[in-house]
C-alpha cells in the first residue's frame, strides 16, 4: 500500500556536541599506522641520541599532512542526508530504508552513515559505507524487520568521513525531518502482505456467496423489515406483527427482505493473555550462504498473541469488505482502547489498520463485561461480533462466558478462542516423575474446565472457534464465510 509507506525526512549535519567543532575529528588507522613507522626511525637514538629528531621529524610531515588533510574536508554543513521507507513498515516483513546523502564542497569523500532507527526496527544500529562525489547524490539501501507495531520516533543519521589523503576523520550527525518541521515518525502495521496473499482466496469465496445471495434475494427471506401485510397460511409465528394486528383487529405479518449490507464487528481482548509471546517465521529472502542454523536464527520472529489478532483482524475485515458487508473494530484492555465505528470502503479499512497498529497489550485482565457494555451501546441493530479473545483458567464462571450471554441476545456471536497445543501435548505426556504427574494432572484439569466452558457457550446459541495463534486468521475468516453461507444473520 502506497499510503502506508511514511513520509521522507531530510536534515543537513551538524558537529556532534559543543565542542564537535574542534573535537569532532580523529586520526584514521593509516595516520596511526604512519606514526607507528616513527619508532622505527627512532632506533637509532638508542646509540646516537641525537638521532631522535629523525622521529620528531617524520612526525611532524605526518602531522602536517593530517592537517592539509582536515582542512580539506568538507564542513557537516555540506552534507544533506534525506531518510525514505520504500516499504510500508510491517511486522515481520522485509522493509527497505534508503539514505541519500547529498554534498554541496568540492571534493570526494568516503562517507559511513550509521542511521540509529529505533530498536523496534533493527536490534543494533545498521552501518553502511558510500563514495560521495560533489552535488551528486549518494544513495545507499539497507534491509530491516520490524519487531514491534506502533508509532516510533526516527533517531539520528551518524556520519564518518574522510578526505584525499584518508589521515583525517570527521564525525558529524544529521537529524532528519518531515516537510512539516517534526521529526520523522513511522507506524508498523500489521503484516498485511502476508495477510492479502492468504486472502485472495476467502475474497473469492466471499464475493461468490454474495452473487448467490442477489440471485436469492426475495422477498420473506432475511431480517430486513420491508413492510406489513394480512397474515397467510403458513407464515411463522415469529413474524406476526402484534401490534398491528391489535390495532386492525386480525392477523398482521411483517414482510423481510434479505439484508444487502450486515455489520460486522471484530473485537479483541488485548489483556494480560494477549501477551503471550511464540516464535513464527517471518518473510524475507535467504542467503544461500546462510548455513541451517543461521537461517533458523535470522528467519524467527517472536510475536505476541495480540499481534496474530491484529493481522487476522485484518485479514478478516479485508474479506467483509470484498463481501458487501460492513466492519467495525474494538480492541479493549481495562478500558477500550481503540473504537471504529461501522463503515466500507479503502478509506475505512486505511483507518482500521492504523488503529490495530495502536492497539497495545496490557498487563492486568481486560474488563469483558466493560466491553461487552460499551458494545451494547454503540451497536443497536443486529450484527455479527468476532471476538478474538482467551479462556482464563479460573474455577468460577469467567467473565467472558457473561459477556457472550448477554450479547447473543441481540446479536450472533462468534467467538474466537486462542489455544495452546503445548498444553494438549503436557496432558498427553505420559509422567516420569511426581512432578511430571502434577504438571499433567494440572494440565487435563484445565483442559477439561475449558471444555465444560465452551459447552455451556454453545448452549447459550455463541458460535465457537478453536484456533492457535497462529491460525487465528485462517479460521476466523472461514468461519465468518460459513456464517454468511447459512444466512444466520
Amino acid at each position: 500500500m502506497q499510503t502506508l509507506i511514511p513520509q521522507p525526512a531530510s536534515g543537513r549535519a551538524q558537529p556532534i556536541g559543543r565542542t564537535g567543532r574542534v573535537l569532532g575529528f580523529g586520526f584514521t588507522p593509516l595516520a596511526m599506522i604512519l606514526f607507528a613507522c616513527g619508532l622505527v626511525l627512532a632506533a637509532p637514538a638508542f646509540w646516537h641520541p641525537r638521532r631522535i629528531w629523525w622521529m620528531f621529524a617524520w612526525d611532524g610531515v605526518v602531522v602536517v599532512l593530517a592537517l592539509f588533510d582536515a582542512v580539506r574536508l568538507p564542513r557537516p554543513a555540506d552534507f544533506l542526508v534525506t531518510r525514505s521507507f520504500l516499504d510500508s513498515p510491517q511486522l515481520g516483513q522485509p522493509t527497505r530504508v534508503e539514505l541519500r546523502v547529498v554534498m554541496q564542497a568540492d571534493v570526494v569523500a568516503d562517507l559511513r552513515l550509521t542511521d540509529d532507527l529505533d530498536t523496534a526496527l533493527v536490534a543494533k544500529p545498521v552501518e553502511q559505507q558510500v563514495q560521495v562525489f560533489p552535488r551528486d547524490a549518494a544513495v545507499s539501501v539497507a534491509r530491516v524487520y520490524p519487531r514491534e507495531r506502533g508509532d516510533f520516533v526516527m533517531r539520528r543519521v551518524y556520519l564518518r568521513y574522510r578526505g584525499v589523503l584518508r589521515l583525517v576523520e570527521r564525525w558529524a550527525a544529521a537529524e532528519p525531518v518531515e516537510s512539516t518541521g517534526e521529526a520523522q515518525r513511522v507506524r508498523v502495521f500489521p503484516a498485511l502482505e502476508e495477510s492479502r496473499e492468504s486472502t485472495k482466496f476467502y475474497l473469492l469465496r466471499a464475493r461468490q456467496i454474495e452473487m448467490q445471495k442477489r440471485r436469492l434475494r426475495l422477498r420473506g427471506v432475511g431480517r430486513d423489515f420491508e413492510s406489513l401485510r394480512d397474515y397467510q397460511q403458513g407464515d411463522e409465528l415469529r413474524n406476526v406483527s402484534w401490534t398491528a394486528t391489535a390495532r386492525r383487529n386480525k392477523l398482521v405479518s411483517r414482510q423481510f427482505t434479505v439484508e444487502r449490507s450486515q455489520q460486522v464487528w471484530i473485537v479483541l481482548d488485548a489483556g494480560r493473555l494477549s501477551r503471550t509471546a511464540f516464535e513464527l517465521k517471518r518473510g524475507g529472502v535467504e542467503s544461500f550462504s546462510e548455513t541451517e542454523a543461521e537461517k533458523t536464527a535470522a528467519h524467527l520472529l517472536t510475536v505476541t498473541q495480540l499481534d496474530q489478532a491484529t493481522q487476522a483482524a485484518a485479514m478478516l475485515a479485508q474479506v467483509i469488505n470484498g463481501s458487501g458487508d460492513k466492519f467495525a473494530m474494538m480492541a479493549y484492555g481495562q478500558k477500550v482502547q481503540q473504537l471504529l465505528p461501522p463503515g466500507a470502503g479503502q478509506t475505512h479499512l486505511r483507518v482500521l489498520i492504523d488503529h490495530l497498529s495502536r492497539t497495545r497489550s496490557e498487563r492486568a485482565e481486560g474488563d469483558h463485561l466493560g466491553a461487552m457494555a460499551r458494545l451494547k451501546t454503540v451497536q443497536r441493530r443486529r450484527g455479527l461480533i468476532v471476538w478474538v479473545t482467551e479462556l482464563t483458567d479460573s474455577v468460577g464462571r469467567p467473565e467472558i462466558v457473561a459477556a457472550a450471554a448477554e450479547l447473543v441476545r441481540r446479536h450472533l456471536v462468534v467467538l474466537v478462542l486462542l489455544k495452546h497445543p503445548e498444553l494438549d501435548e503436557l496432558a498427553a505426556r505420559t509422567p516420569k516423575t511426581r512432578a511430571e504427574m502434577f504438571h499433567a494432572a494440572a494440565a487435563q484439569e484445565m483442559i477439561e474446565r475449558r471444555r465444560e466452558t465452551v459447552v455451556q457457550l454453545e448452549r447459550q446459541g455463541v458460535l465457537i472457534v478453536e484456533t492457535t495463534a497462529a491460525e487465528v486468521g485462517v479460521n476466523a475468516i472461514t468461519k465468518y464465510l460459513e456464517v454468511k453461507a447459512k444466512g444466520l444473520l
